[in-house]
């Protein structure tokens, strides 16, 4: 048990954790290929899942917010008395929290000390090439709980400040913008008007979600925030998933799960205020199938769709999309355009850019004109389209060749390697 083990050692509701996660791999993994027996190891992990739940005494993290967007400024809620309002960021600021021993999301943390164990994923955040796809972006609901191709909520991707109007609010919480502080300016914390167009930030929406604006956490391997080994959250998506999945799940089993993940976004006081929670009926999203295509390669139905969704969302940046994707059977996702895309690169969009910057930012960036769901728009392209043909033998990995001959027969390579 978590109380009989020193802090950040194996416990058994991480165990559990560990399990649950395999289980729903595997179940999965055999379900979209057909093979017998999945549901048993689905049923492990609902079971093990839900162990968790009912005895782990977890809970999703709602911290007090240490920055906060007010009349247009941002504010360090530390020295004010009123930090839940206007643009609080729960979400993110359990990523960059010194101490996650006592946080009650925390399932095992691994933890760091200044001069004893330190790492440097702060200044990591924005490495070379790391550009966030205007896929992920599109795929965060609005506050409505409707996808951007249904909700009239949705103002349009002309810029990033229309764009991040009445959506999801992990979508300010995990990308640079003008809502999430970018750095401390003594104790005076300073956002990012406009995403520079760089190396960092190719797509010009830059990953933020473990970027801390304290300077001394972005140091070379200076950085002390505590990191998430096993994450509650994750435990609550694996329950929803494999529940889906063996069709069992009730509008129950979203309310203690799913619905608990949103419950941590809502602020009242604000216009847009409270994320929709998710039914046991939503709407089909329209950009489940590109130009006829189901986007999975295959047709799901409509709570298998937005429960992937929310994972993707939740679990955005933490290691999970790409066994997320092998598992399910889903490589075609990668062929989608969108993948490859950025921000819009109007003719108005570029001129706020070159007048913000004060220079010609977009004369070196490659643009591409795209038909897109709401119509045909102008798109940074970083990288092309042709190197995103899926390969089924990527779904495996490669069997290093000495231990194939280590086997003595007994072993062969995957296929098409």
């Amino acid at each position: 048990m978590p109380s009989s083990v020193e802090l950040g050692r194996l416990h058994k509701y991480a165990a559990e954790q560990m399990l649950a996660r395999v289980c729903l791999y595997e179940g999965t993994w055999m379900k979209y290929r057909n093979q017998s027996g999945w549901e048993e190891y689905l049923e492990k992990g609902v079971t093990a899942s839900k162990d968790i739940m009912d005895n782990g005494g977890y809970s999703i993290y709602k911290p007090d917010a240490a920055y906060y967007f007010k009349d247009g400024d941002l504010v360090d809620s530390k020295t004010n008395t009123v930090a839940n309002k206007d643009y609080p960021l729960y979400y993110r600021e359990q990523f960059i929290q010194e101490d996650l021993t006592t946080n009650p999301e925390c399932v095992l943390p691994k933890i760091y000390r200044l001069d004893q164990l330190t790492h440097q994923l702060s200044r990591s955040v924005n490495e070379s090439g790391s550009g966030v796809s205007k896929d992920l972006i599109d795929d965060f609901l609005c506050t409505d709980g409707k996808p951007i191709a249904l909700s009239s909520l949705y103002k349009g991707d002309d810029s990033t400040a229309i764009e991040f109007q009445n959506r999801d609010p992990r979508l300010r919480n995990e990308i640079d913008n003008r809502f999430l502080p970018y750095y401390l300016n003594g104790t005076i914390p300073v956002s990012n008007y406009l995403s520079d167009i760089s190396s960092s930030s190719p797509t010009g929406f830059m990953a933020s979600k473990f970027r801390s604006p304290v300077p001394a956490q972005n140091e070379a391997n200076q950085t002390t925030y505590d990191l998430y080994i096993f994450r509650y959250a994750e435990v609550l998506l694996i329950y929803a998933e494999a529940k889906a999945e063996l069709g069992t799940i009730t509008q129950g089993d979203l309310d203690i799960s799913i619905n608990k993940l949103r419950s941590r976004l809502d602020e009242p006081s604000l216009p847009d205020g409270k994320m929709a929670r998710l039914t046991i009926n939503p709407p089909t999203d329209p950009n489940a199938t590109i130009n006829g295509t189901p986007r999975y390669g295959y047709t799901i139905s409509p709570l298998i769709y937005e429960i992937r969704r929310e994972r993707r969302i939740e679990l955005a940046f933490e290691g999970f999309r790409w066994d997320d994707i092998v598992r399910w059977k889903a490589g075609k996702l990668l062929e989608n355009p969108n993948t490859v895309y950025g921000i819009v690169a109007s003719d108005a969009v570029q001129k706020e850019y070159d007048n913000y910057f004060g220079s010609k930012i977009f004369s070196g960036v490659n643009i591409t004109t795209y038909d897109d769901w709401d119509g045909t728009k102008k798109l940074i392209a970083p990288y092309t389209v042709s190197m995103r043909k899926w390969n089924d033998k990527l779904y495996l990995s490669p069997i290093p060749s000495d231990q194939i001959l280590l086997s003595k027969g007994n072993m062969e390579q995957n296929p098409g390697w």
